[in-house]
């Protein structure tokens, strides 16, 4: 019961900080998430490359805290244009590899490869979030709505009558049930948002809903083989109840892409 009041105060918190940069518009949401993003590439390079020293750890967040800044630029008012962040990325990409040979690294396919993880899977999400006030206002609320709601679905509905295993060799307690669960409630929630909030409309909200509840379930068992690679409970333990950065935001990651190529390709 302590540990359910816990996770719930953490839950509250999150909702409350997402609800504040919502209203204060992609800039200041942009701030908001530069500390988290960094703190997940850390949590993501400990997995990644655990007993590194901690100036590669350093490396990383600041990777990842560039990546959020210049994919987060684009969406605000001035004269940014993709191929900034095209550019920036390369320039990050370059001084990674520069700094990797200058290390000598022990395993350079390993550690170039976390480092571009962390930029794709880490800094461009985070990132995204500012792209959101471009399809109006409310659409950001309107994606973490969906997205808490399906975490929400399928952890109430596998854990009262899962039984169906979906990938037991990466995550044990995640059933078909829970995923079907997570997937109706989504579409319900989607549903009554687009009677709250008109745009994008009826099909398109349900689109969202169907998009976010299936990229954020393969999200969270990407982070689930991550740690069970390493034999970790939790990415971290900055959020009580919840664990790390990355066990909070792992639906997202792959979630917020996956939702804005959508509206994006309609608009």
């Amino acid at each position: 019961m302590r540990e359910l009041s816990t996770r719930a105060v953490t839950g509250v918190i999150y909702v409350a900080v997402t609800l504040l940069a919502a209203w204060f518009g992609p800039f200041t949401t942009t701030l908001i998430f530069l500390p988290v993003c960094m703190l997940g590439a850390r949590e993501l390079h400990r997995l990644a490359l655990p007993g590194q020293n901690g100036a590669v750890q350093a490396w990383y967040m600041l990777v990842a805290g560039a990546m959020h800044v210049a994919v987060a630029a684009v969406a605000f008012p001035g004269p940014w244009h993709p191929g900034f962040t095209i550019a920036v990325a390369f320039l990050l990409l370059l001084l990674s590899i520069a700094w990797l040979l200058l290390r000598g690294p022990r395993n350079p396919f390993t550690e170039l490869g976390a480092l571009v993880l962390t930029m794709v899977l880490v800094g461009l999400p985070f990132g995204l979030l500012a792209h959101f006030f471009t399809h109006g206002p409310w659409m950001l609320i309107g994606f973490m709505v969906l997205l808490w709601t399906n975490d929400t679905g399928a952890y109430l509905v596998g854990r009262s009558i899962g039984r169906t295993p979906l990938l037991p060799a990466v995550s044990p307690k995640k059933t078909v049930e829970g995923l079907l669960g997570g997937i109706v409630l989504t579409l319900l929630v989607a549903w009554l948002l687009s009677r709250a909030i008109p745009e994008p409309g009826l099909r398109d909200w349900l689109g969202c809903g169907v998009i976010i509840a299936i990229t954020s379930t393969i999200g969270d068992l990407l982070e689930s083989a991550l740690k069970r690679a390493r034999g970790v409970k939790d990415s971290g333990t900055l959020l009580p109840g919840h664990g790390g950065i990355l066990d909070r935001f792992d639906g997202f990651l792959l979630a917020a892409p996956a939702t804005l190529i959508y509206l994006h390709l309609l608009s």
